[in-house]
């Protein structure tokens, strides 16, 4: 039986109480799932396809924006993809194939859009007027003509709408502690991706053309289909104007169903009044008592099947009061904060 690590507050990191925005909105969501994840330590041995299939392609945005291979990063990940069991393989779908895919179509589609990158993947720390810390992971801080901004990749099956971004804490949250760093961003961009990979166009029975049907598709995937099939690509000539002119180009209406860079500033009024939400979040959340089991609440609702890890075994423990042989069977014990470090050292990257 795995231990249960009672902490309170719910996560001290050398000595210091440690709240990120992934622990509020969890804890917010429902404090049955920050107990499973940040108290008892809990982490699925085999993520959800789309969470799987996230992870990968930002691991490729990393390397690649670090400065490194994104090919050799990609073939190091195909290598323990290939490593699991067939049940796991089955389970996560062909995802060397779709995120190779997927990776390409976002070079091509970005490809006329520069700007400078500053950081990757750093640490943004800053305190709460109680002493604690807030921390934030940043995936890039980038500039171009119109000064510094933060940059978040974020991939989703339905690429969402302005009304998310509007509301959205965690963008507000780190431009809060950006300036509290004395680093002036102006605001966050959002790096929407899709996690369904552009469709490839199939070939009719009879091998001349291919269908002409609508195709949820994008141009470099098209054209590729095309040259594969050997067929006359100026046959195609408006749907490949069609889907080359979905391309990113800045300042441009974004037409794109796959890729998406939004950008938001925020106004100092807003992000005072999130900044005083998550400080009362902080301080319900570090004072809960987490010690006593039977007072951590649940919050049943549709979401739970889809949206967390924890949904059997709470299940099961609601029932049955115990679910020993379900926690050794899917689940490891672990920091739920590792991804903070660098995946080739313990050293935290921070910006000075």
């Amino acid at each position: 039986m795995m231990s249960t690590v009672n902490t309170l507050p719910l996560y001290v990191d050398d000595g210091k109480v440690i709240t990120t925005h992934s622990m509020i909105k969890t804890f917010r969501r429902c404090p049955k799932q920050a107990d499973y994840k940040y108290v008892q330590r809990l982490k699925p041995k085999i993520g959800s396809l789309p969470l799987e299939r996230g992870t990968w392609i930002h691991a490729l945005l990393e390397a690649m924006y670090s400065g490194s291979s994104w090919e050799e990063k990609h073939a190091a990940l195909t290598v323990k993809f290939n490593d699991l069991f067939d049940e796991e393989k089955e389970t996560l779908g062909d995802l060397p194939r779709e995120c190779d895919r997927i990776m390409k179509a976002y070079l091509w589609h970005y490809k006329e859009h520069d700007w400078k990158v500053h950081e990757v993947e750093f640490i943004l720390e800053t305190e709460f007027p109680d002493g604690s810390v807030y921390r934030g992971k940043i995936d890039l801080l980038v500039e171009d003509q119109y000064g510094l901004w933060i940059v978040d990749h974020k991939s989703h099956k339905v690429l969402p709408n302005i009304g998310f971004r509007l509301l959205d804490a965690q963008s507000a949250l780190y431009i809060w502690a950006a300036w509290k760093n004395k680093i002036p961003v102006q605001g966050h961009i959002w790096n929407y991706i899709r996690t369904k990979a552009p469709t490839i166009p199939y070939l009719l029975k009879s091998g001349q053309r291919i269908s002409t049907k609508s195709v949820d598709t994008d141009y470099l995937t098209y054209v590729n289909a095309l040259k594969k099939y050997k067929l006359n690509l100026e046959d195609y000539r408006r749907q490949i104007l069609r889907l080359k002119h979905m391309q990113y180009r800045h300042g441009e209406l974004q037409t794109s169903p796959f890729f998406r860079r939004d950008v938001l500033e925020k106004d100092t009024r807003m992000i005072k009044q999130v900044v005083q939400e998550a400080y009362h979040t902080h301080q319900r959340m570090h004072n809960y008592p987490w010690d006593i089991p039977q007072k951590i609440e649940r919050v049943p609702d549709r979401s739970c099947g889809f949206g967390c890890s924890y949904n059997d075994i709470c299940t099961v423990e609601l029932f049955t009061g115990s679910a020993d042989h379900l926690r050794r069977k899917k689940y490891t014990q672990g920091d739920p904060l590792d991804y903070y470090y660098d995946q080739d050292s313990d050293e935290r990257k921070i910006p000075t």
